[in-house]
Formats: C-alpha cells, structure tokens, sequence
C-alpha cells in the first residue's frame, strides 16, 4: 500500500490532505511558462509529452488518466503496444533519445515530485534548461491530474462501500 493511501486495498497515490494539493498547485504556477508552453508549437512534441504523461500515470495508478492520455498518445502516434509498455513502465520501445526523460519523470513520480538533485543536473545537461523545465511541467500536470483522479475514486470507494473506484487488483 502507497504511503499515502489511508485505506486498505486502496493502494494509489492520492491527495490526502488539502495542503499536498496546495503545494502542487503552486509549484505549477511557479512553473507557469513551461506549462502554458506544452501546449504551443513552441513546447516539446506532443508524442514525447504523452510517453512522459503515460509513464507518470504508470506509476500512480490513474484509472482516468491512462484512459485519456490513452486516446491522446494514439493521436501522437504513439502505437497501442508502446502505450501499454509505458503503462507497465516498460521503456524498450520508446525512442532512445526520450528515455531518459520518461526514467526521470518516473523518478519524480515514485519521490512525490522530489527528484533528487543530480537527477535534475542530469535531465538539464542532456536536453537544455527549457526543453528541462517542460518535461518537468509535464510531469507535473499529470501527477497533479493522476492525484485529483485517484482521490476521487478513493472517495467513491468510501461512499459505495468498495463497490466503486477501486481497480480490479485492489479488490
């Protein structure tokens, strides 16, 4: 069971206070440029921002995230194959030049966005302080989307009795 999931059998990452999802939100309006970025031209391609958004989700469990950035990879171009590799943190089929990347954005999604420092150095020596900053910003959206969704069905879990929300390997 993750560290922060306060019921049995429910073993996703979950906001479970109010102030986790505070500090989230505001490390993403401190980080505002590269997350208004992602979406533009301007940002990294769409392809390589849904690998990293598929591998966080892999990591939290996000039942309603993997579904969208599921549509939202295969309209990337990421094949079905490499989605369900992603999901299973699986990186054998994804480019060789994002891998580095997605074990980063795993990194800072298994440390609750508390990536240790040489894995930050690291990420900037190989791709540049901006391309950096929006694969962290994207990694940041989907841990923040991935909690919002797992709390919500912890939520209904509680209210339904466990007949709702939690995911097969949870019953």
């Amino acid at each position: 069971m993750s560290k922060d999931s306060p019921a049995p059998g429910f073993r996703r990452r979950m906001y479970a206070s109010p102030m986790q999802f505070v500090r989230d939100l505001y490390c993403a309006l401190t980080k505002l440029r590269p997350v208004l970025s992602l979406s533009l031209k301007s940002g990294i391609a769409a392809d390589f921002r849904e690998r990293i958004m598929m591998v966080v989700t892999g990591v939290n469990r996000c039942r309603h995230c993997a579904y969208g950035h599921e549509f939202l990879a295969a309209l990337a171009g990421v094949s079905k194959s490499e989605i369900s590799r992603l999901l299973a943190q699986d990186l054998t089929s994804s480019p060789a030049d994002q891998i580095p990347a997605l074990l980063f954005a795993m990194h800072w999604a298994e440390s609750d966005g508390r990536p240790d420092s040489a894995a930050k150095s690291a990420l900037r020596a190989r791709y540049g302080v901006e391309v950096a900053r929006q694969i962290e910003a994207a990694t940041l959206m989907i841990h923040i989307g991935n909690r919002i969704g797992n709390t919500f069905d912890y939520l209904l879990s509680r209210i339904s009795g466990g007949r709702f929300g939690l995911l097969t390997s949870e019953r």
